[in-house]
């Protein structure tokens, strides 16, 4: 059984060290036979950085790396040009200006000197162009140059604006630069995970071809099922023995926690970290989202005002994030762009494309939600978890006034400066709770009587669940609400659908009255 290649990214160090490697050259060789400049994008963690140093040994001539692999007999060149490989994890850019400019120079004064040359400039687009001429005039061939997470410096300011403006004017001035060396080039790829597609980081750079929407590049990283299937074959064996499960039989909790990432709509892939990491620890955990908090994400969540519900099965039709001020950056196309949203299903009004995006899969939602719920909360995530469970056991057990109570204490632990009156605020709540207890639910389920505020699915149950909002200034008694409640799912009939199944139909209304929650529950026979 071959080894696994853990927090271990480069090509040449895998394939040495004869551990499991993807074949993904298949798509490597049109790239590198066809065009020149290339932009792509992925969530972090998604083998971007294994697949620059692929084209690296592969611009560095190094065949016998690639002996039966898929490039390695459709190459018949092997030239070996000099390659400029940006790795910004050993850039400092967090600081001042002067530190980030002097940390880049010195990192491209690094690379020279691998070459056995010396960068006499102190300004980055001056100190680039040199090694990029002082290359190509020592090995007479052009260069080829590759940048790793070009973006990280803005992604990491993006709630802090003066530092994002300043990180994109110095891009900006090395991206630039490129275009006018093209004579100098023979291959460039940037990669990272957003694509701040309009606020000028490649400034004069207009002829980079963007892939990341690219259906041929669609599963240019990540794992497909067949590709989990063929090359883990042992270690699948493997972790279904741990389980006493089969392989055929253990395929669909590895699918239903970890497969689901789309580009296409059409393929779905596994994220690489979160597989090795299942078939190293031999637990379903969450493995890639615990990897980086999305602070950031969540802080623009709070500031937007956006409901955790709309994130599920959501249309859109721009998922690049086109604005020109980052204090205004669309929320879902960067949802999208890192990986906690993905393309379900895509397709065209006329010709305009529109894209439904969900969750990836349960690593991702149920984590994602964790974070959320925590901040509407304002709890450590870390609390959450055994509270949502709680209430899981107290639906499983019918005892409603139990639920209540423990809805209620989480609703009186909320801040006065969190506390939105409203609600869409409540239904919000009442949805992250539902979902964090593990079952599937359902808000504004559409039905031909109306549309039934949450259906909540247990094995042996159904929910159907009614709310009802109101101010003290209107309703004095909160068990007035629950009884509307109750009272609009008879008359609208929203238990119908659910009515000759196998299991159980309990209709429960829930009525609040500012902090205040009451429920009352019947069974439909």
């Amino acid at each position: 059984m071959k080894k696994l290649p853990i927090s271990i990214q480069t090509f040449e160090n895998i394939i040495a060290r004869d551990m499991v490697y993807v074949d993904k050259t298949k798509f490597i060789y049109p790239l590198v036979s066809q065009g020149k400049y290339y932009f792509f994008a992925r969530p972090r963690r998604f083998g971007k950085s294994l697949l620059l140093t692929t084209l690296k040994s592969f611009f560095q001539g190094k065949k016998e790396l690639f002996k039966g692999l898929y490039i390695y007999d459709k190459e018949k060149d092997w030239t070996v040009y000099p390659v400029i490989h940006i790795d910004y994890s050993k850039v400092e850019y967090r600081d001042t200006k002067e530190i980030f400019v002097s940390s880049m120079v010195f990192h491209l004064k690094t690379i020279a000197s691998q070459y056995q040359l010396t960068i006499v400039e102190r300004d980055i687009a001056t100190a680039f162009n040199e090694l990029v001429v002082k290359l190509h005039h020592k090995y007479k061939q052009r260069v080829v140059v590759l940048v790793d997470e070009y973006d990280k410096p803005l992604v990491d300011s993006l709630t802090r604006a003066e530092e994002f403006e300043r990180n994109r004017r110095i891009l900006s001035s090395l991206y630039g630069t490129m275009k006018g060396h093209d004579d100098y080039l023979r291959f460039v790829m940037l990669t990272g995970v957003s694509r701040f597609s309009k606020v000028s980081v490649f400034s004069g750079m207009n002829n980079l071809d963007d892939i990341s929407m690219n259906k041929e590049y669609s599963t240019l990283v990540g794992f497909t099922q067949s590709e989990l299937e063929t090359y883990f074959k042992d270690h699948l064996k493997k972790l279904a023995d741990t389980f006493s499960m089969s392989v055929p039989e253990i395929l669909p909790g590895i699918k239903e926690w970890y497969n689901g990432f789309s580009f296409d709509g059409i393929n779905k892939l596994y994220n690489p970290f979160s597989i090795l990491k299942l078939f190293t620890e031999y637990e379903f955990r969450n493995y890639w989202f615990s990897t980086g908090t999305p602070t950031f994400l969540i802080d623009l969540i709070k500031k937007q005002k956006q409901l955790p519900e709309e994130f599920e099965h959501l249309k859109a039709n721009d998922l690049t994030g086109s604005t020109q001020q980052i204090k205004n950056f669309p929320l879902i196309p960067l949802l999208y762009q890192t990986g906690y949203l993905t393309i379900e299903k895509a397709g065209k009004d006329g010709l305009r494309p529109y894209y439904f995006l969900n969750y990836p899969n349960e690593e991702v939602r149920h984590s994602f939600l964790t974070h959320i719920t925590a901040a509407f909360l304002d709890k450590d995530e870390f609390a959450i978890q055994p509270e949502a469970l709680s209430l899981r056991d107290t639906l499983i057990a019918e005892n409603i006034p139990r639920f209540v109570e423990k809805f209620q204490s989480f609703l009186s632990d909320i801040p006065v400066r969190l506390h939105v009156p409203l609600e869409a605020y409540y239904h919000s709540l009442t949805y992250l709770m539902l979902r964090l207890v593990g079952a599937k639910c359902l808000l504004e389920k559409e039905t031909d009587k109306g549309r039934i505020d949450a259906v909540l699915e247990l094995p042996d149950k159904v929910y159907v669940i009614e709310f009802k909002f109101a101010k003290n200034t209107k309703v004095k008694q909160v068990a007035t609400l629950s009884r509307r409640a109750m009272k609009q799912i008879k008359d609208k009939q929203y238990y119908e659908t659910y009515l000759g199944g196998s299991r159980r139909v309990l209709l429960l209304g829930l009525g609040f009255l500012d902090k205040e929650l009451h429920g009352r529950i019947e069974e439909i026979s």
